[in-house]
């Protein structure tokens, strides 16, 4: 009687045991609250009067920084008209620039536009990219990269200098490759300028950059930014008037070393191309059918001929990609259309530098351009354009933005960048390279 006793409450026992344990085995664990990271906030323009310029302060250069390479996930391949493409991501960045190296090696220079951001640079290595970081803090672009006659890449873009927005502050910064990293430089000027700049440097090594000082912050328009003969950096107004920064300008040097900037005219709503003299800055209109000029990308090639890739707004999320070319000698331009695009957005951070312009050796034009949705490459054949789609974005976001450089062999490098996140502006920074089929 006893051990039946004595069975009988082990076994009640052990039924408690099981029951807890498979409660406890079903129990959910609690969801992990959602991570939110707050929203940028664009610039409110304002209505001051900008202050005396800032006196300028010696540059501070940036530490340099050895990390390792960076491999990035494998490049596809893919065939496309007369092209294969390798396409394949080079970081997590947005509105990035691309220049070459005399041997065909791509630098490509990009950053985030947040508090903390940053500015970084990648070189191709063969089998990933080795990267550093030019600068960090509160910085707007889009940014330009250009190399220089002795393979030395000049990097310009726009720093707020404030971990806070302040409209009395903010210049375009230079910053040079150099054998311990990079060489920052602050371009001070008065107000908050030195929006949306391009570079380029010419066969003599002397560095020129074209910028904005909008009209957001009471501005006067586009700036050529160049150093005199004691080395210091001057600002010059081209005398465009007020404009806002989000269409671009473009900058290039003719083989006479004087340079040229083309821009979008508000006033007009035309492209329009400035040129220095001996006594300022001349302006011509270069095309004035319709609103067009927006988003231009000017080369001069080595015999002196214009060659500029540009946009035509038609509505608020469509237009035609265009270009225009004119000897040195010719009195009118000769101006074609190239394609349509149909899915572009407009905005604080809609579309950014959407044409890119190239001439191959043998002086024909190059062009790329892209909206939300599709990357393209035209190449003039003599008669017409052979346009190939080198990107076809699918369910993703393209930024809006592609630039382009052509290598020794005229095969095409591109980069451009995929949206991951909208506020603030993220992405994934994207190669892509064009051999010949």
């Amino acid at each position: 009687m006893r051990i039946r006793n004595i069975r009988y409450v082990l076994s009640f026992f052990g039924a408690l045991v099981l029951l807890s344990a498979l409660a406890c085995s079903s129990a959910s664990p609690a969801p992990a609250a959602p991570s939110r990271a707050p929203a940028a906030q664009p610039p409110a323009p304002v209505s001051t009067v900008a202050p005396a310029p800032i006196p300028p302060a010696p540059a501070a250069p940036a530490a340099p920084t050895s990390p390792p390479p960076i491999i990035a996930p494998a490049p596809q391949t893919q065939a496309a008209g007369r092209f294969i493409w390798e396409i394949g991501e080079v970081d997590e960045g947005t509105k990035p620039s691309i220049a070459l190296r005399s041997d065909g090696t791509p630098y490509v220079a990009y950053m985030l536009e947040a508090m903390p951001g940053f500015v970084k640079n990648a070189i191709r290595n063969g089998s990933g990219w080795d990267i550093s970081t030019i600068q960090e803090g509160y910085f707007y672009g889009p940014l330009d990269i250009a190399m220089g006659p002795d393979d030395v890449a000049h990097v310009t873009y726009h720093d707020h200098q404030e971990n806070q927005f302040q409209p009395t502050k903010g210049d375009a910064v230079v910053a040079v490759e150099s054998a311990s990293g990079w060489d920052i430089e602050a371009i001070f000027d008065s107000g908050h300028d030195g929006w949306d700049t391009r570079i380029t440097v010419a066969d003599d090594g002397s560095v020129h950059v074209s910028a904005i000082d909008p009209e957001e912050f009471n501005g006067r328009g586009v700036e050529y930014y160049v150093r005199d003969d004691a080395g210091k950096w001057n600002v010059e107004s081209i005398g465009s008037g007020s404009l806002t920064y989000k269409y671009a300008t473009s900058i290039a040097v003719d083989p006479d070393g004087v340079p040229h900037l083309a821009f979008f005219d508000q006033k007009s709503n035309d492209l329009a191309l400035a040129t220095r003299s001996d006594t300022g800055w001349v302006i011509d209109a270069v095309d004035e059918d319709g609103d067009t000029g927006l988003f231009s990308s000017l080369v001069i090639d080595a015999a002196g001929r214009f060659h500029i890739s540009y946009f035509e707004k038609k509505s608020d999320s469509a237009g035609v990609v265009k270009y225009a070319t004119r000897a040195d000698a010719d009195s009118d331009w000769e101006i074609r259309e190239i394609d349509s695009l149909d899915k572009l957005a407009f905005g604080f951070i809609g579309a950014r530098n959407i044409t890119s312009i190239a001439v191959d050796s043998e002086g024909k034009p190059w062009v790329a351009y892209s909206d939300e949705k599709k990357l393209r490459i035209a190449v003039w054949n003599g008669s017409d354009w052979d346009i190939d789609t080198v990107v076809d974005a699918g369910d993703k976001t393209l930024g809006q933005l592609v630039v382009m450089k052509l290598d020794s062999n005229d095969e095409p490098h591109l980069t451009y960048f995929e949206v991951t996140n909208t506020r603030p502006l993220n992405g994934k920074i994207m190669y892509a390279k064009g051999s010949s089929q």
